[in-house]
């Protein structure tokens, strides 16, 4: 925020506007009461006395009421005085010279009495208005900060409006061709037909409407259209500044700085949706290009042993022994369960970097690992896979996806890591994690390399799709693989965010 979004008070002669009626009543009281007083006792009272009091009431009314009021105070100090203490007593009438001399030289001081302290308390009273303009852009500029969706600024202009303008404050949004009303302040505010006519008329002409004048049928509210990068954003309104309060100029500029933040926070968001869309498409490239260089290695294996075999069999059948026939239909099934595993796999790369949308809904994350271990145990029943698996929290996933994720790294370690697989799970801080380690020599440092980083680019040295399937399901899903330092063997974790459960 620019230190010149609220200009200093000589800038802004506004705090010298008209005074209000009740400032006026309240100096002509106080300088009855003291003529009265001072009237009373002038037998008594020295004339110096009196000219002292009078001044205290001048420069009383002037540091509470503000300059033209100290300024009318000196005047009515003036006649005050002239009636009680300059001869003929009771009137205005002057009969002396030297009263004269008196007189000029009392409203002299008592003008500069006026017009001193005025100052003075207008400049209080500007510090502490921008002061309090200052704190409300200072916390709204705080919630710009931490706003990540257009409702949630759109909520926080409201609030530093309604701060201002200390009248309700609205802000509209576009849906189906109408405005719908998004956040208020308060809360329980409800815009009328006029306003909504009036935020409807600012929203499709794209230039403010401003509030009616006190006393005049029409919209009680302001509203401002506010667009974020071309695109049509929130209509906000805030109710009408009256205009003969001191700090209205202060309180205008500050909603002009709020209005102004509102657009440029709404352009940034605008902007990241498209950074964060052309990062998808670069990553859904990244996940096309390891798909063709995946084909001709994992598919070319298992094409070539069925071909082979089935060659074999059609051609020697008649001369090959049982067992040998045998082997040959047990290669072909291995291999076409085999084949329709990189099928499947195939599948869940095109769907991820299709961008498809993931039905995420709160599922067990304990459930799809214990899921995957099964599959795994049936796929390979030689294989030794121990778990640990305690009760785990709800978490937004898709339970079919998660499945394979985990599914993907038990295949990887029962392929390349003979021994003992175990599959844990645990929950740290607000983090799910589900682990697959073995004790297998471990991932090539250009694999670990490629875990730590956030692109899906293949690298030669990774075996087969099981890894990048299962990064690509965990990016997918919110959260990240990644692989902690181990004392043996490999450790791969799926890490996933632990969201509130609904009514926890």
């Amino acid at each position: 925020m620019d230190q010149h979004d609220i200009p200093h008070l000589k800038d802004d002669r506004r705090w010298m506007n008209a005074p209000s009626l009740g400032g006026f009543l309240g100096a002509a009281c106080l300088i009855v009461i003291v003529t009265l007083a001072a009237g009373a006792a002038r037998h008594a009272l020295p004339e110096a006395v009196a000219i002292l009091l009078f001044l205290t009431a001048v420069l009383v009314n002037a540091a509470l009421f503000g300059l033209w009021i100290g300024i009318a105070s000196a005047f009515g100090a003036l006649i005050g005085f002239n009636l009680m203490f300059v001869e003929p007593h009771f009137t205005l009438h002057i009969s002396q010279p030297r009263d004269l001399i008196t007189l000029a030289v009392f409203l002299l001081v008592a003008g500069m009495t006026g017009v001193i302290s005025g100052r003075l308390r207008e400049q209080v009273d500007a510090a502490h208005a921008r002061a309090a303009a200052l704190e409300v852009l200072s916390q709204f500029s705080s919630e710009l900060a931490q706003a990540r969706t257009s409702s949630e600024v759109a909520a926080g202009a409201v609030r530093g409006l309604h701060a201002l303008a200390r009248g309700p404050a609205v802000a509209l949004a576009p849906h189906e061709g109408k405005l719908r009303l998004i956040a208020a302040e308060p809360r329980q505010f409800l815009p009328e037909a006029r306003e909504l006519e009036a935020a409807d008329i600012a929203f499709r002409r794209g230039r403010p409407e401003f509030a009616s004048a006190q006393g005049w049928h029409g919209s009680r509210l302001t509203f401002y259209p506010v667009s974020g990068n071309g695109a049509p954003g929130p209509v906000l309104g805030h109710a009408r500044i009256p205009s003969d309060r001191r700090d209205h100029g202060w309180r205008g500029r500050a909603i002009d700085v709020i209005l102004r933040q509102t657009g440029l926070t709404m352009q940034r968001l605008a902007l990241a949706d498209e950074a964060e869309a052309e990062r998808r498409r670069a990553t859904a490239e990244e996940l096309r290009a390891a798909l063709l260089a995946s084909l001709s290695h994992d598919l070319r294996t298992p094409l070539a042993t069925i071909l082979g075999s089935v060659t074999t069999l059609r051609e020697l059948r008649e001369t090959l022994p049982p067992a040998a026939q045998s082997d040959l239909l047990s290669a072909i099934e291995e291999e076409a369960e085999r084949l329709a595993r990189y099928v499947e796999k195939l599948l869940q790369l095109t769907r991820l970097q299709a961008g498809a949308q993931i039905n995420m809904a709160w599922v067990d994350a304990g459930d799809a690992a214990q899921a995957a271990v099964t599959r795994a145990r049936r796929s390979w029943p030689q294989a030794r896979i121990e778990t640990a698996i305690p009760p785990l929290p709800m978490i937004r996933a898709e339970m079919g996806l998660l499945e394979q994720a985990v599914f993907n790294l038990i295949e990887n370690a029962v392929k390349y890591a003979p021994g003992t697989i175990r599959v844990s799970g645990a929950v740290q801080g607000r983090t799910l994690v589900l682990a697959v380690a073995d004790r297998g020599p471990g991932l090539p440092g250009a694999v670990v390399e490629w875990l730590a980083s956030d692109t899906m680019t293949r690298v030669k040295e990774l075996p087969g799709l099981g890894l990048q399937i299962s990064k690509g399901i965990a990016l997918a899903l919110g959260g990240r693989l990644a692989q902690p330092p181990s004392a043996a063997g490999t450790r791969l974790e799926i890490r996933l965010p632990v969201a509130e459960e609904p009514g926890a």
